[in-house]
Parts: structure tokens; sequence; C-alpha cells
């Protein structure tokens, strides 16, 4: 038989079946990672990583932290040994991770440590009592991080402090550390600073449950002009969870609180630099616990994550997209299946618009293979898709015998530079698997 005819053999099974291809869907990592996943990020490299209470990925057992290279689950470095809570994706390549865990790795590390690619090393001394839940690589290239903690390097440094390369210092002038203490009740943690941002300027914002900073009466959110600390106006009426920088500069806020400044903003408000505003109607459906993350992406765009079922009287389960410059909201597909212990906890986004997300859901866009994580992709390429029409048909078929035959590099579906049974077989499984 010649090369055509060996081809059409195998091909001619997949002549009656079709598929569509979307232009936006929820796509599964492997079979996913859990329990939970906490906190996502986008290497430097365009490789997601996800951390949290993760003990198994793809049915492989791991230590809390792991990277998905497009083929299967990587654990760096042999994870850490507690909850990951924040990572943060360094420009110069690997990551910094926060938590609750004591050692990553073969290596003590305080709440806190550094993956450069090939091995973990501790920030100092780290951080103690407590946990890390935020984490922020400012303009000139300092670390600040925050969460629940009461030391760093060993000394007092409430609930924030700052690594310069070498040692940890407080953001704050009291003895006692500075930093965060009074709280919002009733809340489930006491005295804690979920998000951290950098505006403009250089200041740091950090939000969470508190109510005085630094010895300040300051509710929920606090300002860090380099020297000390300053409210946002009155601040806010309850918790805040999440803080993002629009794209002109303003802050928006989301969280569990009714009012910012005195403006009722049904948990999810605006600042700009000098006021309050709501954005809509806030969270106004049934199932409405908590935000969780706020992403501003590379075009403009506001990722909101968390537990709920309806922003602005849209209908969005568990993440929704807010364009600043309409004003409005919109779902992201079908989101993540709602029950009562759903929430996407984190999302990150890579420059092309890649949404990754991770949490605590049993499916996403009705995929039950993307447990826990998954990925929202806008730019979802078919391969078997030869004729670009966005349908596998006959005419795919064809045009890949065409290639074929005449060794055109789009027929080539291993890239190994021959054409033979293997590329039949890649464009085979591409075809069966359909678009998404």
């Amino acid at each position: 038989m010649t090369k055509n005819t060996q081809s059409l053999a195998l091909l001619t099974t997949l002549i009656a079946g079709t598929a569509l291809a979307g232009d936006c869907d929820w796509m599964p990592l492997g079979t996913g990672a859990g329990p939970a996943a906490y906190a996502t990020a986008v290497l430097s490299d365009g490789r997601p990583v996800f951390g949290g209470s993760i003990n198994g990925a793809s049915g492989a057992f791991v230590d809390h932290i792991v990277i998905w290279d497009g083929m299967g689950w990587v654990e760096p470095g042999g994870g850490v040994d507690g909850f990951v809570r924040t990572i943060l994706a360094l420009p110069e390549g690997g990551m910094i991770a926060g938590g609750q865990f004591h050692q990553a790795g073969q290596v003590s590390a305080g709440l806190i440590a550094k993956w450069d690619g090939t091995e973990w090393s501790p920030l100092g001394l780290g951080l103690d009592a407590g946990s890390c839940r935020a984490l922020l690589r400012t303009n000139d290239g300092e670390i600040i991080a925050a969460g629940s903690f009461l030391q760093a390097d060993n000394q007092p440094a409430w609930g924030i402090a700052k690594w310069d390369g070498k040692q940890w210092t407080k953001l704050g002038n009291n003895t006692d550390g500075g930093g965060f203490s009074g709280y919002f009740t009733p809340e489930p943690s006491p005295t804690i600073a979920y998000d951290l941002e950098e505006m403009p300027n250089g200041d740091i914002i950090a939000c969470g449950n508190f109510t005085q900073v630094d010895g300040l009466s300051i509710r929920g959110i606090a300002r860090w002009d380099g020297n000390q600390w300053h409210p946002l106006g009155t601040g806010l009426s309850n918790v805040p969870r999440a803080m993002t920088l629009l794209p002109n500069g303003d802050l928006m806020v989301a969280g569990v609180f009714g009012q910012a400044g005195g403006v009722n903003c049904n948990g999810i408000a605006i600042w700009n630099g000098s006021n309050w505003s709501a954005v809509g109607d806030g969270f106004n459906g049934i199932n409405q616990r908590s935000p969780w993350d706020l992403e501003t992406t590379a075009q403009g765009k506001v990722i909101m994550s968390g537990a709920f079922d309806q922003v602005d009287s849209v209908l969005a389960n568990n993440i929704a997209m807010y364009d600043p410059a309409t004003d409005s909201w919109s779902p992201l597909g079908t989101g993540m299946a709602l029950r009562i212990q759903t929430s996407v906890w984190d999302v990150a986004v890579d420059p092309s618009g890649v949404i990754y997300a991770g949490g605590q859901f049993i499916s996403a866009g009705g995929n039950s293979d993307a447990w826990n994580v998954a990925m929202f992709d806008c730019n979802i390429t078919c391969p078997a898709d030869l004729t670009g029409d966005g349908q596998l048909d006959f005419f795919d078929v064809s045009a890949f015998l065409n290639a074929f035959t005449n060794n055109q590099p789009s027929a080539d579906f291993t890239g190994d530079g021959v054409w033979d049974f293997f590329d039949v077989s890649a464009f085979l499984n591409a075809f069966n698997q359909g678009c998404p």
C-alpha cells in the first residue's frame, strides 16, 4: 500500500464525526489537584503554578505546590511541608511562596521561601507565629509580605514586613512591631492582612481584617507612604479581601463590607485617591459568601473570583470579568459548579489573557477533570482544523492527506521532520479530541 492509501484507511473512520470550535472555554489541567488550591501565579516562562493544601495532582502525591508544564505536573524541589497561601512570580524567574510552612525542600523556611528554578532558599530567618497571606514586589525590587504573623527575622512585625534582599524590617513606628491590630467581629480569622497593592506613586496599600494600624484607628484598608500609615477616607464597614489597580490608577476593592467611606456599595468599591464610589449594585445574588481575588489583565479587564453567583445582576458562578471602560460585568463561561463549599480562591492571568484559577470546586465549565484548578482560554487553537473553518469534518481529513502526501509542514504533527505513521496517529488523536 502507498503512504496515502495507508493513511486513508486510518482516516475513514473520522469522516462521520464533526466538532465545533468555541472562542473561549474552561479547560482542565490534567485531572486536577487537591484538596484545594489557595494560590496561583504565572511564572516568567509562562507556566502556571498552584499552591494550597494540595497533596495530589493528577493522581500523584505532592507537597502543597505544583507547576503545570503543559504535559503534566512538576513538584518544585520537593515542595513545602505546609499550606501555601500566596505565590509571587519573579520577573527574573522563579517565585516566592508564603503560607503556613516551616520547611521548603531541604531547608528551614519560616512561612516564606524562594524557588530559583533549581532549589529553595529562605529569606533571612523568615516570619513566625501565624501565616503569610499576601506578597508584593515593589517597583524598587523589595518584597512586602503580609498576613497574620507577629515576627520577621525574630523581631516584632505585626502582620506586615519588608525584605530588602538582606533583612526584614517592620512597616510601622510602634516598638511592638507597628502593623495591624484590632479586628472586625464576628470574623473567623482575627487580625490579618489579605492583600497588597502598590499605587502609581509607590505608596503601599494593605487590606484585611483590622481596625487599627500602628496605633491609629484605620478600618480595613491602609496606605503606607514609606514613613507612616494613613487611612483611605473613613475606611470600610467590614472586611475587604482583595484589591487591584485599574488601568487609570484607581484602586478597586472587594470584600464583605456594605459601605466604603460611608457610601453603600455591597461589597465592591473604587478609591480614586480622594473618594469612594460603588461599582454597580455589587453582589446581589443568593449565594454571596465572599470574593477572594481581583486581578487586572494586560488587556485592562478585571477578573474577580470567590464564592458568589451574581454580581450587579449578572449571573456568574464564582468568577466574573469587569470592564472598566463600560462599567459592566460578564460571566466567564458557566464558571464553577455551585456547591456549598465551592470557592475560587485565586486567579492569575498571563500576558495573552489566559486565566488560571485555583480553588475548591468539582468542575469548571462543566468539565469534571477541572478539579480545583482550571484554565480559561480565549486563544484556543485546534490543530486538526486544517481548513480553519472552526469545524472538524471531511475537508480537514482531505487537507491532511494532501499535506501528508506532499510532505508539507502542516502534516508533520509530531514535529520531527519525518512524515510517517506517527503523524497520522497524532492527527487522529487531535481529530478525535475535537475542538474546545
